[in-house]
């Protein structure tokens, strides 16, 4: 080799404008809130049109990103919250955000190219915290990405999905919105994954009021019964 792998430099060619201001509440998974959009500005030379010419062609992209708010250090075990947060598995066996060099991977459903003043994506089912830094784009080809057959180890299937309901604060908050609808099925599909710590779920503190920050709005929820009930929004 010409030089060590450790001298190789990455560098953003773009950031993420996203529904999810924190890491509380953005989906463990990409495609599991497809009401969440996403922007993805291009930067400095990336930024020109040629660079997305035909990609409009594809419906979804990979997304190769930076764990922004993820510690530099990193562990050989981690705790899948799969596993309720107390088991452990090697790194490598999971997706988990601590890991080296902080590298994610993530498909995106593909909406429109805005080339009017740089180059901008818009995106839907993201799950990535609002300032990610963007490394690379590919379009997906389904012919050799999904394997329907494949092994899921830990993760088979999609978590379960829990019931959303509003109180009547909530509810008013709602209609009075001008995205009003967007707005809960964005609430419903990210509250329905249960955003709690892995270590919160078993404790059955119905008392216990969470708060979630969803586009420009503080969501305030509490467990019930079997789902979760939305005891306020509010614009944060």
């Amino acid at each position: 080799m010409s030089e060590p792998l450790a001298s190789y430099r990455l560098e953003a060619i773009g950031h993420i404008e996203s529904d999810f201001p924190d890491k509380f509440g953005v989906p463990r998974q990409p495609g599991l809130a497809p009401a969440a959009r996403a922007r993805l500005v291009l930067h400095g030379d990336y930024a020109d049109p040629l660079t997305v010419r035909g990609l409009d062609a594809y419906s979804h992209v990979w997304l190769t990103f930076i764990f922004h708010h993820s510690p530099e250090r990193w562990t050989p075990l981690v705790r899948p919250p799969r596993l309720g947060g107390n088991a452990k598995l090697g790194v490598f066996a999971t997706r988990s955000t601590h890991r080296p060099n902080r590298l994610g991977l993530s498909l995106a459903t593909l909406g429109s190219i805005d080339t009017r003043h740089g180059v901008a994506l818009e995106l839907y089912g993201c799950d990535l915290v609002d300032g990610t830094p963007v490394l690379d784009i590919k379009p997906y080809l389904p012919w050799a990405e999904a394997l329907p057959d494949a092994r899921a180890g830990v993760a088979p299937a999609a978590p379960p999905r829990y019931a959303v309901r509003f109180s009547a604060e909530a509810e008013a908050t709602l209609e009075g919105c001008p995205d009003g609808g967007a707005l809960r099925a964005l609430i419903e599909q990210v509250l329905a994954q249960d955003p709690r710590p892995a270590y919160h779920r078993d404790k059955g503190d119905a008392a216990r009021v969470y708060g979630v920050r969803l586009r420009d709005m503080d969501v305030r929820f509490c467990a019930e019964g079997e789902g979760f009930r939305v005891v306020e929004i509010n614009a944060s």
